[in-house]
């Protein structure tokens, strides 16, 4: 049985931790979700009854399922029965791949088209609607137990976009392929069609815990669901998450209510919470509590409880004036608070804001460094197997790294034993040595990847052309990355194709973070600085819900600091020439808010 030390977790981390029950855990910000889960999982783990059950536990990033593992790792628990990873992961490893002989649609074979592919398919059957003004941007689905639904909220587009959906599962039925929506689909219609894999999945997984339940889609409720209640309640959950951030209504994210899950699964769920803040000054949770949406408690406990915070909102600054506003802030808390630069983040709404304003922000404070997953130079589809390569080819040996590039290693062995590659020799210890041990000089990113590549190819004595899966993942990792290098030089990053970048992106924190604000979600930093708050993008001009949505937004944002927190509504900023014209006002719940801020 996994114990641990006294005093290492609070009342109420150890009550969902043994609670035997299933449980709704809601857990506010900063509270130690990631070690209750860690140590749950680790729980769970030890109470296993054979070697032929597994925990399962489904998180809503793979950075998340990274982080998560790690952990458990590191408590010295065997994880050789956890499977950890997305709803989309878990659905390819348990359902469509095991039993996609019994979906007509899927028995022949398949492929998951990656989103860069999609993009240029559906990029080239909007041509012909460019006169109603059809990109691919207004082509997103969102797949239901029944059908698939458009997601564009111009009711007046849709006529055409179904046009347009149809003719693009058209293509991917000929290619013999599926997107990530379709994963979806076709996994809850195997389980709603062929009840029997349930009631499988249900014997083997005693344990499934759910992670940021706020951002689950009505199908992924319906998937477990399917698995869970085949038992009457005998596997056991915990649904975790924080109602307050559920910020991704827009992909079709929402949170089910108690009662409702309850009827879904078939058996009652034990409420719990977390609701001490370890992360934030008093002063940081006063503001944030004021963007609730949902009633939850939050009592601040942690060391940075009593810190003077600086707080402050700028609604006076013209967009003109940007740069030079957070450069000044950035150096007040480096000179004046005293916080280290990777401790400092940098959030706007959207991703169009965040490269200009990285790169003018290098030139004005040439002694800094700036990072964030908006500045990487290749491709990061986490699904891609050359991707996954790249993850072991741009980060160096280490003890900090070992474990990672390990389970690196495996991962990528696992999918080549898949389609057939004889890697019977190889261990994952054996395979890492191996990639160690490549020299290399080339100082261009792209290149140094393709000799990489190759070498690995030569020791396992892959012809890449042989094997399909490997070929198209391997021309669409290097087209996609060739185009998002181009796009970022010609933003004004003329050095990102160099080695060094690459590197970069598997790297700790280097840097002030840049980021969106819902990049910055499961993050924390001593000092965020939100740009970009203004009617049209918080809320979007777009978003049918958008006065609560931005209160989310708010909420996300200003939760991620520790200690300072800096807003503005830059003026005379253009979110949309029809919807939200330049001159709007500040985003409404800022200027509602009678808080008295600081000057700094």
């Amino acid at each position: 049985m996994f114990l641990w030390e006294k005093d290492s977790l609070n009342k109420q981390q150890e009550d969902a931790i043994l609670q035997n029950d299933s449980v709704l855990l809601v857990a506010c910000p900063g509270s130690g979700k990631t070690r209750t889960l860690t140590y749950k999982i680790a729980y769970e783990l030890s109470r296993l009854k054979s070697d032929k059950e597994f925990i399962i536990a489904i998180t809503y990033t793979n950075r998340a399922s990274d982080e998560i593992k790690e952990r458990v790792e590191l408590l010295g628990v065997d994880t050789s029965q956890l499977w950890i990873g997305t709803i989309h992961s878990f659905c390819m490893e348990w359902i469509l791949k095991p039993y996609h002989l019994y979906s007509e649609r899927l028995k022949n074979g398949f492929k998951v088209i990656n989103s860069f592919d999609s993009e240029k398919i559906l990029a080239e059957l909007c041509i012909p609607y460019k006169n109603e003004k059809i990109t691919h941007y207004d082509c997103g689905i969102l797949a239901k137990t029944d059908k698939f639904y458009l997601t564009c909220l111009d009711s007046k587009k849709h006529d055409s976009l179904r046009k347009i959906i149809s003719e693009y599962f058209l293509i991917l039925e000929k290619n013999q392929q599926i997107d990530f929506e379709q994963i979806l689909f076709y996994a809850y219609k195997l389980l709603n069609e062929k009840p029997v894999i349930a009631k499988i999945l249900c014997k083997l997984f005693p344990f499934i815990l759910i992670d940021e339940y706020q951002d689950t889609k009505e199908i992924q409720y319906h998937i477990i669901a399917k698995i869970l209640s085949t038992d009457n309640g005998i596997s056991k959950t915990l649904i975790v998450g924080d109602p307050n951030q559920s910020i991704y209504d827009s992909l079709g994210g929402y949170v089910m209510p108690k009662e409702e899950l309850e009827k879904l699964l078939g058996f009652n769920l034990v409420s719990l919470s977390l609701d001490k803040n370890y992360r934030s000054a008093s002063s940081i949770i006063e503001y944030f509590d004021y963007y609730k949406t949902f009633e939850t408690p939050i009592i601040p406990f942690g060391n940075n409880k009593d810190y003077l915070s600086s707080i402050t909102f700028n609604s006076a600054v013209s967009v003109d004036g940007l740069i030079e506003e957070i450069a000044r802030l950035i150096t007040f808390n480096i000179e004046t608070k005293g916080i280290s630069p990777n401790q400092i983040c940098i959030a706007a709404p959207q991703w169009v804001h965040i490269a200009s304003i990285t790169r003018r922000l290098m030139i004005k404070l040439p002694d800094l460094n700036f990072d964030g997953p908006g500045m990487a130079p290749f491709s990061r589809d986490l699904d891609n197997f050359w991707f996954k390569v790249s993850r072991i080819a741009l980060t160096e040996p280490s003890p900090f790294m070992y474990l990672r590039r390990l389970r690196w290693s495996k991962e990528i062995l696992n999918e080549l034993d898949s389609i057939g590659v004889d890697v019977t020799n190889f261990t994952s210890k054996e395979f890492l040595r191996i990639c160690n041990s490549f020299e290399i000089s080339e100082t261009e990113g792209l290149m140094y990847l393709r000799s990489f590549f190759e070498q690995i190819c030569q020791k396992l004595r892959i012809t890449i052309v042989n094997f399909p899966l490997l070929d198209e993942h391997y021309i669409s990792f290097f087209s996609s990355s060739e185009s998002r290098i181009q796009r970022l030089v010609a933003e004004g990053n003329p050095y990102i194709g160099e080695i060094e970048y690459f590197r970069k992106v598997f790297r700790q924190r280097d840097g002030i973070t840049v980021s969106t604000i819902h990049g910055t979600k499961g993050e924390e930093y001593d000092t965020v600085i939100g740009f970009g708050l203004v009617d049209g993008f918080v809320p979007h001009f777009n978003d049918n819900n958008g006065v609560i949505n931005s209160k989310k937004l708010l909420y996300v944002l200003a939760s991620r600091a520790r200690k300072n927190l800096h807003l503005i509504s830059e003026r005379n900023r253009n979110a949309h020439p029809y919807y939200a014209p330049e001159g709007k006002l500040p985003t409404s719940h800022l200027i509602e808010y009678n808080f008295i801020y600081s000057i700094v």
